[in-house]
């Protein structure tokens, strides 16, 4: 017995402590309403308080709700700086089901534009709505983005979605300003009439006769990172740009068919870590 006590007294423990000073992102759906309030701090923070104009919104909370937030999935990218780091929310994606928004306050999409096309068709029948998405400004270079697509791939695949869409927004509400961009958008990305989905009258923002022509090389540059990435994966876009007078934005309607996914970027989210 003393012999194994002097035999473990001589030997090293040795520990690997390398891992503990990695910094680690992980992405996965919020299964608690803590989880999800940290994402609405983000929305609020990104939506508002990042924004150069400071956007003032009255919330003692400084989180960003509505009532879609309760019947809705919530994308989260997390991350620690060390294993004895607190972990931070960084980015943050809303997923809304078809038959969930049917059952209740419907999507939010429809506040901007009229659907009702898209929905009465026959081809696409599990449609799901992407909405609040978001990312702290200091990770926007890393591959967050890309975690969360990867995400909802993943959610996609197991829920037989067959057709992702909802807005997406120019950070500008002077719509001269960019006039080049939503024409561009309107007259390469159309919706197939069948399903064809336009803004509601009464948001609709009117283009000028006169929209200084721009090459597709000097728009791409100017166009929202979100948008341009939609638009590599095959989206269409919706008839007419709306205003958003509680975001301060210019949005415009994004649809996806998941079969008209370039199998290159299905194959690029399966292998993202």
């Amino acid at each position: 017995m003393l012999g194994s006590f002097k035999k473990l007294q001589s030997s090293k423990l040795f520990i690997n402590t390398s891992n503990f000073f990695q910094p680690t992102f992980n992405c996965y759906l919020a299964d608690s309403k803590s989880e999800i309030k940290a994402a609405q701090r983000l929305r609020y923070k990104v939506f508002f308080s990042e924004r150069e104009n400071k956007i003032i919104k009255l919330n003692s909370f400084k989180r960003e709700t509505d009532n879609y937030d309760k019947y809705a999935d919530h994308i989260i990218v997390t991350f620690k700086k060390t294993k004895f780091s607190k972990t931070k929310v960084i980015g943050t994606y809303r997923l809304l089901k078809q038959n969930i928004a049917l059952k209740n306050n419907g999507f939010y999409s429809s506040n901007e534009y009229d659907l009702s096309n898209l929905l009465k068709s026959n081809k696409y029948n599990n449609l799901l709505e992407l909405s609040r998405s978001c990312i702290n400004k200091k990770f926007r270079k890393k591959n967050v983005l890309q975690l969360m697509w990867k995400k909802i791939h993943e959610y996609v695949v197991e829920n037989k979605v067959d057709a992702l869409f909802g807005t997406a927004s120019f950070l500008e509400t002077n719509i001269k300003v960019i006039e080049p961009e939503l024409k561009f958008l309107n007259d390469n990305f159309k919706m197939p009439d069948e399903i064809k989905v336009k803004a509601l009258h009464e948001y609709k923002v009117n283009l000028s006769n006169d929209i200084p022509i721009l090459s597709k090389m000097d728009i791409a540059k100017k166009l929202p990172t979100l948008i341009k990435a939609y638009l590599r994966l095959n989206a269409y876009i919706g008839e007419g740009a709306v205003l958003d007078n509680h975001f301060k934005t210019t949005d415009v309607f994004v649809f996806l068919p998941f079969s008209s996914i370039k199998e290159t970027y299905l194959k690029k989210f399966s292998k993202i870590c």
